[in-house]
């Protein structure tokens, strides 16, 4: 995965990242429809997992792996919707610096407000490997006033979840898995 590391000041900056994710998802789409329609079987599924019949999340002009591609895309959408919550919950901030990708650090982080700090994560478990358990263990580490684990995952109610009992002071919030569909 490549890393992505950038500075957002605005809910509206953040559509505009959003949109061009759905612009690859839709190049992509359009890909591998005529993929299915000019092979078949084994053939299609040899061209799936070693062509780049995919793009970029963040830059649809760039080929990628559909896999690297469905990975990348659902992680950044999560990224993008807690940032947008983030600004919502604390309009006093001025910017946020998401690091999309595999760089060490928060994935969302800002001085602002105190201090904010954010793991973000998408998966089809939040159990699965632990990962909800270690980003809220790794959250409460720092020294930021306000300490936050978002997840998407489908089949949980969007909203606030019941905080791991010995880290009460990181705050664990379900996405809206709906928001990754076009308005």
């Amino acid at each position: 995965m490549q890393t992505k590391n950038m500075e957002v000041h605005s809910i509206s900056e953040v559509h505009e990242q959003c949109a061009l994710l759905r612009r690859s998802a839709a190049a992509t789409q359009t890909k591998l429809t005529d993929i299915l329609k000019s092979s078949n079987g084994l053939a299609t599924l040899m061209r799936l997992k070693y062509e780049p019949v995919g793009y970029d999340p963040l830059d649809p002009a760039r080929e990628l792996h559909l896999i690297e591609q469905i990975n990348q895309t659902f992680t950044y959408l999560a990224s993008f919707q807690a940032a947008i919550e983030l600004f919502k919950m604390h309009p006093e901030i001025r910017s946020l610096k998401l690091n999309l990708g595999t760089e060490a650090g928060a994935d969302i982080e800002t001085e602002d407000s105190r201090g904010v700090v954010a793991e973000v994560f998408a998966s089809v478990n939040p159990a699965n490997n632990r990962k909800l358990c270690q980003d809220v263990a790794k959250v409460a580490k720092s020294h930021a006033h306000h300490k936050y684990v978002f997840f998407l995952c489908p089949g949980f109610q969007p909203g606030m979840q019941k905080s791991i009992e010995e880290f009460d002071s990181v705050t664990v919030i379900a996405l809206d898995f709906r928001f990754s569909y076009p308005p």
